[in-house]
């Protein structure tokens, strides 16, 4: 009897155990590994937002801790698993002016654009003036890092030379409170949890970053750091001005009909069905800012979020567009009235706006040719 009961118990758990599998291949969520940042930096808490309002059983996304924008653009091209990664703007802009990675990078493509990282030059209580930074010890974070890039580009274009270190922002700003470096520079999104937590009465404070047109044709003017965000570095009252560096959610352009691209596409409903719930506490305070029709000029929007952006959008659909082309075009156009709109600078003169049209237009073209893989 208890042979039987052994011989009858085999092909019994051989049918469980194919049962399982079979659910198991069934109930396969979607996968995408989104590249965040430092792990207490504004980029990792967006990706975490993410996760905790996007996974589900049909969706899984997993945020991974990186170093920066520049080592995110090379993850996302090389690192397996990798299919989003949260990239500042002008680390584009600066790999493909020195050719790195060669041939490669119009396989990167985005999702939307996301919020502007802040510049924040915070400073010891003899440092009233950014140019007062000539010659003085100034952390710029580590090499590879979004603020390193952004840092050294600014000071370049201001004409102001400190002597850089490249440390861990946690590290610089203690050595900032003991008087060992002049200031820490970091970009990131407003509020910094760095700053933020900082105590009262430390002597630090932020000096503002002076715009001008050459700034301009890279950074964003406008940006504002004030006491609610600061609330022991910055005075009640007083605001300290600053420029910022548009973020985009960039993807890796898997060819249409493969599996990963279609985990995007995925993605991409998910997110932009689920948006509203990012704005709810406790997510941070720069989804507020997100407007995800806004364009990120000088990069190439994934086809299947403009498609859901036109579908879900009734004012931003033509009648008279009855063309792919023609369709594209109206997205293109719709995307940088929105940038504009966003960034408050629809004023621009129309040489400037039409050369800002042109350069999106064929960068687009540019980068559409050569067919992405991974």
């Amino acid at each position: 009897m208890r042979r039987r009961f052994l011989l009858s118990a085999v092909p019994a758990a051989a049918l469980f155990a194919r049962s399982n599998f079979a659910l198991a291949a069934i109930a396969r969520p979607a996968t995408i590994g989104i590249m965040g940042g430092e792990i207490d930096g504004t980029f990792m808490r967006i990706a975490t937002d993410l996760t905790s309002v996007l996974n589900s059983d049909t969706l899984r996304v997993v945020p991974v801790v990186g170093k920066g924008s520049l080592q995110n653009l090379g993850d996302l091209l090389h690192l397996p698993g990798v299919d989003l990664a949260l990239v500042a703007s002008d680390a584009l802009a600066y790999a493909q002016a020195n050719n790195l990675y060669p041939k490669e990078l119009n396989k990167i493509e985005y999702i939307c654009k996301l919020y502007d990282n802040d510049v924040h030059v915070c400073a010891g209580p003899d440092i009233q003036v950014l140019s007062d930074l000539r010659g003085k010890p100034v952390n710029i974070d580590v090499e590879g890092a979004g603020t390193n890039l952004t840092a050294r580009a600014v000071f370049k274009t201001l004409g102001i030379q400190p002597d850089f270190r490249t440390e861990e922002p946690t590290i610089a700003q203690d050595r900032l409170r003991r008087g060992e470096i002049a200031a820490n520079v970091y970009a990131a999104g407003t509020p910094v949890r760095l700053f933020a937590t900082q105590p009262a009465d430390t002597g630090l404070h932020f000096v503002a970053i002076p715009s001008n047109p050459e700034l301009e044709k890279t950074y964003l003017p406008g940006g504002t750091l004030t006491h609610q965000d600061y609330p022991t570095l910055i005075a009640p009252g007083q605001t300290v001005n600053t420029v910022g560096v548009g973020v985009a959610l960039a993807c890796f352009a898997w060819s249409p009909g493969t599996p990963r691209y279609q985990n995007l596409v995925t993605f991409v409903d998910a997110f932009f069905s689920k948006f509203p719930a990012l704005l709810k506490p406790p997510h941070h305070p720069k989804w507020h800012d997100v407007n995800l029709e806004a364009a990120q000029p000088g990069w190439v929007r994934f086809a299947p979020a403009a498609m859901w952006l036109a579908q879900h959008n009734p004012e931003a659909r033509n009648p008279t567009a009855t063309t792919t082309a023609d369709l594209d075009q109206v997205r293109m156009q719709t995307d940088f009235d929105a940038f504009l709109a966003q960034r408050g600078v629809p004023n621009l003169t129309p040489a400037q706006r039409q050369a800002t049209w042109q350069y999106l237009q064929q960068h687009r073209q540019q980068t559409q040719v050569a067919q992405p893989s991974k």
